[in-house]
C-alpha cells in the first residue's frame, strides 16, 4: 500500500520543537526566495553591493544550464547544453533582533560546483563538491542593518560530471539560528538495538557544542515520539561540555517497536533538548526508524526476518525540462511513479542527493544504497573526466566522508553504503579502500558496505554492474566466493524508446551494433527476436525497441531471473529508473534512453514488465499498441505482461487463447495478423479474471487532450503542477504516432518550469510555451506564484481541436 505523508506534515514532524517549558529553542529559515543571479564573472564582485539590485530575480533550487540552448559545441556530457563559466548569486539578509547573542548559521544542501561564499565581503570559505550540503558560521560577520551574502560557482572547467551537472544553487538553503550551546549539525547518532515485536533499545549520542574551553554543565532530554506524534519513550542525562564539544550517551526503551520496511515505512522522530541553567536553550528533531538488517552468507538479506530482494533502480538526480532543480513536488512525482512499478530500492548514482530525497525514502518506502562518489582520486589512466571532483579527492575526502555519513546514518532507508561507482584502478590503491571501508564501519557498524564493479577484498558485499551480465558472471563469482553476498548495483542495461518496436533483436547501444570481442560475444545472453525479417521498419536506429530485445548483454527477463534463484545475489538496481540528461552517445541525442521512464516521466513499455515482476498489485498490459497502418494482414508480435498465472488474447472480442505465464519466459506472446480494430488482454489468476487492458486503432489526429496531476496549488512558490498533453482522434483514442505541433496559452499568475516530450533527439528549448509531441504526447510543467487565483492552461495545435484545464490556487 502506497501512503503518502504530506510535505507540510513532514516538516512539521522534522523541525517542530516539544514545549516543554520557558525556551530560546533554535530556529530554522528557509531562505530560497528572491536571490540575485548574474549569468557570468565579475572580478571583486564579492565586494561590490552597489549594482547587484539590477540583476535577475530568481528563486532556488535554481539550475541556469537547463535555460540554454542545446549546440553540438556544448559536449556530449552536459547533454549538449551550456553548463560551463562562472555563475554568482546574492542576497539580501536583513538583521534579525532575535540573532542577538546567538550563533547564526546558513546551510547549502547543495551546489553545483566550486563554491566560494561571503558575507558582507568577508570569506567565509570554499567548497569544491558540488553534490554533498555545506554550512558556515555567519555570526562574527552580521551587521545590525542590511548584510549582503556572495555566492560565485565556478563549472568553467569542462567537462565536470559524466552526465548533466547544471550549474547553480540549485537546492534548498537555510538560516539556522541557535544558542551558543547546541546540538551540531548532524550531531545524533540513534541506534535500535535489540529489536523484537515486543521492545527495542535505542541507543542515542548527541553532539554538543559551546563556544567556551571550560566546562559547561547542560541537561540533555530525549523525547521519542511516532509518526502520530504519540510520545513513546523519553529520557535525560546531565552531562558537560568541556573543550568546545562532548558527545553525551543514552538509551530509551520502546515497546511494541512498528518496525520500519518498504510496505511499513514507520518513522519515530527524536526530540532533543539542551537545558542551561533551568532554561531549554536548543532542540534538535531526528527522524530514524527501527528496523534488523541481516546479510546471512549464502541464504541472502532479510528485513525484519523476513527474506527481501533489492527491487531497485539507479537515478541520476536530472530530468528533462527541469535540470537538476528539483522541488519536493517533482521527487514525490517520481517515487510514486517507481512505488506504484514494484521499485522498493534505489541506488545514488553517483553523489549524495537532497536531504528531502531520503526523508521521503523514510516515509514512502525505499531501501537505499548510499554512494558518496562516481571515482576516487585522478590518477593516470584512471580517470573518467578530466575536471570532475576527482582532482580535489585527496584534498577533502576525508572531510566530505564523515559529512555524508553523519548527514545520512539515521535514515532507515539507508540500508548499505557504497564506496563508489566503477573506480577504474582501485586495486592500485587498496590501501584507500581499506581507509574508506574502515571510516564507514567506525561511524556505522549496523550498515555493510558494497563498490559497484567491484567483488573482492575489502568491501562486505559484492558489486555487479556490466560485470555481471554475461552469461556465468554471478555464478562463477559464487563459485569462487562462497561466503560472500553479491548485489547488481547496476544492472541490466537495456535501451527503449516510448511508443517504438522492432521484432528483431538488436545489440545497438546507439546507431550502431554493439561489437563485442570473442570471449564476450560466446557469453552474452541470446537475444529475442519474434520474427526473422524486421516488421517495423525504417525507424529511425537512434530509438530504441520497446520490446525486451534490445539489450547490451543481458535482457530485463534473463536478469530478473538471475535475481530471484540465487539467494547470495540480494538485488538489482537497474540502469536506469528515469531518461535522464547527459552522457550522451551522440549529436543530437540528449541522452541514451536507458530509462524505464523517459525525459518527460512517461512511462514506457518495460515499466509495465518489472511491474510484473516486481509488484504483487494485479495488472496486466499489452504491447505493442494497434495503430499501424500500412501493415494490414502482417503479423504483429503481440506480448503480454502480467504478475498473473495465465492471460488470454481478444480481437474486437474474439479470444485468441489463453496462454499460461511461464517461470522461464515471463511474458505471453501471440502473432496476430494486423487489422484495425481493438485488442484486449484479460489476466487470470486461479482461474479468477484480476486486470484487463486494451488498445484501439486510432484514426487520424483530431483534438488535444489535456490532463493535470492536480486540481489545486498553494500560493506558496513552491506547489508543481504537470499537464499532460495527448493527441486523440475524433473517437478519443490516443494516437500513438502523433507528431504535432502545440502551442500553450496560461492565463493567471505562473511560472514557467519547462516543457518536455521524452524524445531523446528533440533539441528545442524547454523555457518556451511550445513544445511538439513525441509519439502522441507531450508535457508542461508550471509553478505556483505567491498569488492566488486560477490558471486556465489551453492547448492548440493548427488543424487539431483545442483543449484547456483550469487549476485553482489557493
Amino acid at each position: 500500500m502506497i501512503r503518502r505523508l504530506s510535505l507540510l506534515g513532514l516538516l512539521i514532524l522534522t523541525l517542530s520543537p516539544l514545549c516543554l517549558r520557558a525556551t530560546e529553542e533554535r530556529v530554522i529559515q528557509n531562505i530560497d526566495f528572491d536571490w540575485y543571479f548574474y549569468p557570468a564573472d565579475i572580478q571583486g564582485c564579492e565586494m561590490d553591493n552597489s549594482r547587484f539590485l539590477s540583476w535577475r530575480k530568481v528563486d532556488v533550487p535554481h539550475d541556469y544550464s537547463i535555460e540554454g540552448t542545446y549546440d553540438q559545441k556544448n559536449g556530449r556530457e552536459n547533454g549538449f547544453l551550456p553548463g560551463g563559466g562562472v555563475v554568482w548569486y546574492k542576497k539580501e539578509l536583513e538583521w534579525n533582533p532575535l540573532w542577538e547573542g546567538k550563533k547564526v548559521f546558513i546551510e547549502f544542501d547543495g551546489a553545483y560546483m566550486n563554491s566560494t561564499v561571503w558575507l558582507n565581503g568577508y570569506k567565509l570559505g570554499f567548497y569544491p563538491n558540488g553534490y554533498l550540503g555545506f554550512s558556515y558560521d555567519l555570526t562574527p560577520y552580521l551587521v545590525k542593518g542590511t548584510n549582503v551574502l556572495s555566492v560565485r560557482l565556478d563549472n568553467s572547467r569542462l567537462p565536470s560530471a559524466r552526465w548533466y551537472s547544471g550549474i547553480g544553487i540549485y537546492r534548498h538553503v537555510n538560516l539556522v539560528t541557535t544558542d551558543p550551546v547546541h546540538i551540531a549539525r548532524f550531531g545524533t547518532c540513534i541506534r535500535a538495538e535489540e529489536i523484537s515485536t515486543e521492545s527495542a533499545r535505542i541507543c542515542i549520542e548527541t553532539e554538543v557544542n559551546s563556544p567556551e574551553a571550560c566546562e559547561v554543565p547542560i541537561k540533555l532530554i530525549s523525547v521519542i515520539r511516532d509518526s502520530r506524534g504519540r510520545e513513546v519513550g523519553r529520557s535525560q542525562r546531565n552531562g558537560q561540555i568541556s573543550c568546545y564539544q562532548s558527545t553525551l550517551f543514552d538509551t530509551i526503551c520502546v515497546e511494541n517497536p512498528r518496525l520500519w520496511s518498504p510496505d511499513t515505512p514507520e518513522c519515530y522522530y527524536m526530540e532533543s533538548f539542551v537545558e542551561k541553567e533551568g532554561k531549554i536553550v536548543d532542540n534538535y528533531t531526528t527522524r530514524f526508524g527501527i528496523r534488523r538488517l541481516e546479510y546471512i552468507p549464502e541464504k541472502g538479506f532479510r528485513l525484519n526476518g523476513i527474506p527481501t530482494k533489492m527491487k531497485g533502480v539507479c537515478l541520476h538526480q536530472n530530468m528533462g525540462a527541469v535540470g537538476t532543480a528539483l522541488t519536493e513536488d517533482i521527487w514525490h512525482k517520481r517515487l510514486i511513479q517507481l512505488k506504484k512499478m514494484g521499485c522498493n530500492a534505489i541506488r545514488t548514482s553517483h553523489y549524495p542527493y537532497a536531504p528531502e530525497f531520503y526523508a521521503m525514502c523514510d516515509t514512502l518506502g525505499f531501501m537505499v544504497i548510499d554512494e558518496p562518489w562516481d571515482g576516487w582520486f585522478h590518477w593516470y589512466g584512471c580517470h573518467k573526466v578530466p575536471y570532475d571532483y576527482s582532482n580535489d579527492f585527496l584534498d577533502w575526502w576525508e572531510k566530505d566522508l564523515p559529512d555524508f555519513i553523519k548527514r545520512d546514518r539515521n535514515c532507515p532507508s539507508v540500508v548499505m553504503w557504497s564506496l563508489g561507482n566503477e573506480v577504474w584502478g582501485y586495486d592500485r590503491h587498496m590501501y584507500l579502500q581499506y581507509k574508506m571501508n574502515k571510516i564507514f564501519h567506525d561511524m556505522d557498524p549496523t550498515r555493510p558496505t558494497t563498490q559497484a564493479y567491484c567483488t573482492d577484498l575489502y568491501i562486505d558485499i559484492a558489486g555487479f554492474n556490466a560485470n555481471g551480465e554475461c552469461n556465468g558472471d554471478i555464478s562463477d563469482f559464487h563459485k569462487k566466493q562462497p561466503l560472500k553476498l553479491a548485489v547488481g548495483t547496476e544492472i541490466p542495461h537495456t535501451r527503449q524508446t516510448r511508443g517504438v518496436y522492432r521484432t528483431i533483436g538488436t545489440r545497438k547501444p546507439w546507431d550502431k551494433d554493439e561489437v563485442l570481442n570473442e570471449h564476450d560475444a560466446a557469453r552474452v545472453f541470446p537475444l529475442t527476436s519474434f520474427t526473422t525479417e524486421e516488421v517495423f521498419d525504417g525507424i529511425d536506429t537512434r530509438y530504441a525497441s520497446s520490446y525486451d530485445n534490445q539489450t547490451r548483454r543481458i535482457s530485463v527477463r534473463e536478469q530478473w531471473k538471475q535475481t530471484r534463484d540465487n539467494d547470495f545475489f540480494i538485488g538489482q538496481f537497474v540502469w536506469t529508473g528515469f531518461d535522464y540528461l547527459g552522457e550522451s552517445w551522440g549529436w543530437p541525442g540528449r541522452t541514451n534512453n536507458y530509462g524505464i521512464i523517459d525525459l518527460a516521466g512517461f512511462e514506457k513499455d518495460h515499466y509495465y514488465l518489472y511491474q510484473s515482476l516486481w509488484s504483487d498489485e494485479p495488472m496486466v498490459h499489452v504491447l505493442p499498441h494497434w495503430t499501424h497502418p500500412g501493415k494490414e494482414g502482417v503479423e504483429i508480435p503481440v506480448v503480454v505482461y502480467t504478475n498473473g498465472d495465465a492471460a488470454e488474447l481478444f480481437y474486437n472480442g474474439k479470444s485468441l487463447g489463453r496462454k499460461d505465464m511461464h517461470r522461464d519466459s515471463l511474458q505471453i506472446v501471440w502473432n496476430v495478423p494486423y487489422r484495425p480494430g481493438t485488442i484486449k488482454a484479460v489476466a487470470y489468476k486461479d482461474g479468477r479474471v484480476i486486470a484487463s487492458c486494451s488498445h484501439k486503432t486510432a484514426g487520424k489526429a483530431y483534438s488535444l487532450k489535456l490532463t493535470a496531476d492536480r486540481k489545486t496549488m498553494k500560493s506558496n512558490r513552491k506547489d508543481v503542477v504537470f499537464v499532460t498533453v495527448d493527441v486523440t482522434d475524433k473517437k478519443g483514442n490516443f494516437v500513438p504516432y502523433a507528431n504535432v505541433d502545440v502551442d500553450f496559452e496560461v492565463k493567471g499568475d505562473y511560472k514557467l518550469i519547462g516543457v518536455e516530450n521524452g524524445d531523446v533527439l528533440d533539441i528545442a528549448p524547454h523555457k518556451v510555451l511550445h513544445r511538439k509531441t513525441f509519439n502522441g504526447k507531450a508535457l508542461l510543467i508550471l509553478q505556483a506564484t505567491d498569488n492566488a487565483g486560477r490558471l486556465r492552461i489551453q492547448a492548440k495545435s493548427p488543424g487539431l481541436k483545442s483543449s484547456s484545464v483550469e487549476i485553482n490556487v489557493i
